[in-house]
């Protein structure tokens, strides 16, 4: 039911909210006027049930606390902080904009995967067509003959026939690895791993901390705009990230400040947390301007991930693009090799 709705729709639906309460129209009101806007049936199902709720005399942050997969904890956060100073429209129109900049830097990074991927699957299209009809045409033609091949020639035909007579085996290998890991994708064990590799596998390790960064300072700048606590603002940020070693390196963070240690000292400490981004908090601390240094975080990291994003998209596409072409080169001049000795061959 929750799966059918996108962001897109939660982005919309605040972005609308955010708009009819600024105009003075008030809460019950303004569901009334969002249900009839909502097309997907499902969110409105839900928007219906909170109408009711608020209606029956409940708060808003209460009423949506209970479906934290589309209002999660930060969201829940500064409704209550809106609801006590009477200004929930403000709140709402912040969350609408930290939702468009977090949904860009999670649009980008999955932008950074897709070309590379697309290269893959047309090399290994052609690799493919490679192995099943323009290798074993080669095969069949020295076959017929008594020409030795070159030792190269023999390793790719011997590689495509054995391909080739293990299909289904090699089919049924990859469908049940692909099996495993699909059903271990949530498991911890299994993220914990893969937040491990990508971390440790570079170029892509900077471009993932960068975006980290960017949107764990995001989360931050919109939590203490709402005057929420330091201690309890880190809580909630911590829980806006998916990376299960980003996620312990903040648990790090904040028992030592429950320790009375300081923001900056203790990133200034961390594998993950650099020293530019120590030093401007350090610097925020002495300001006592905390939630606008986390704002001019987020956007340093952001413009620094877009950077990023765009110098490894642009070494990626030719190395990927250069080792097919190798690949493919190999395989055409091993096939290719042998027809001077079937010249030979036939005397001509």
């Amino acid at each position: 039911m929750l799966n059918s709705i996108t962001h897109k729709d939660i982005i919309e639906f605040n972005k609308t909210m955010s708009l009819l309460l600024i105009s003075k129209i008030s809460i019950t009101q303004a569901l009334e006027i969002l249900i009839e806007q909502i097309k997907n049936t499902n969110f409105q199902q839900i928007v219906k049930k909170v109408l009711k709720d608020v209606t029956r005399g409940k708060t808003l942050s209460n009423s949506f606390s209970k479906y934290p997969k589309l209002f999660p904890p930060i969201y829940i956060a500064n409704i209550k902080i809106g609801e006590e100073t009477g200004n929930i429209a403000r709140v709402v129109s912040e969350y609408t904009s930290y939702l468009e900049k977090n949904q860009n830097l999670i649009r980008d990074l999955k932008k950074a995967a897709r070309y590379p991927l697309l290269v893959l699957l047309v090399s290994m299209a052609v690799i493919t067509f490679m192995v099943f009809f323009l290798i074993p045409t080669f095969q069949n033609l020295f076959s017929s003959t008594k020409v030795s091949l070159p030792f190269v020639t023999q390793l790719i035909i011997d590689s495509s026939r054995f391909i080739e007579n293990q299909f289904i085996w090699l089919i049924l290998i990859f469908g049940a690895l692909a099996s495993i890991i699909f059903k271990s994708k949530d498991s911890k064990t299994f993220k914990n791993i893969i937040d491990k590799l990508l971390l440790r596998t570079p170029l892509v390790s900077k471009l993932i901390i960068k975006n980290l960064m960017a949107r764990f300072a995001l989360s931050m700048s919109i939590l203490l705009k709402s005057r929420i606590t330091l201690l309890e603002a880190l809580k909630i940020a911590r829980n806006t990230s998916s990376n299960h070693i980003f996620k312990k390196e903040v648990d790090i963070v904040i028992k030592r400040i429950i320790k009375g240690e300081s923001l900056s000292a203790n990133t200034s400490t961390s594998i993950l947390f650099d020293k530019t981004f120590s030093r401007l908090l350090f610097a925020g601390e002495q300001t006592a301007e905390l939630d606008k240094v986390f704002g001019m975080i987020s956007d340093y990291y952001g413009k620094e991930f877009e950077y990023q994003l765009d110098v490894i998209t642009s070494l990626i596409e030719p190395i990927l693009i250069l080792v097919i072409g190798v690949i493919v080169a190999i395989i055409l001049i091993a096939m290719y090799l042998p027809m001077f000795d079937l010249i030979n061959y036939f005397g001509v």
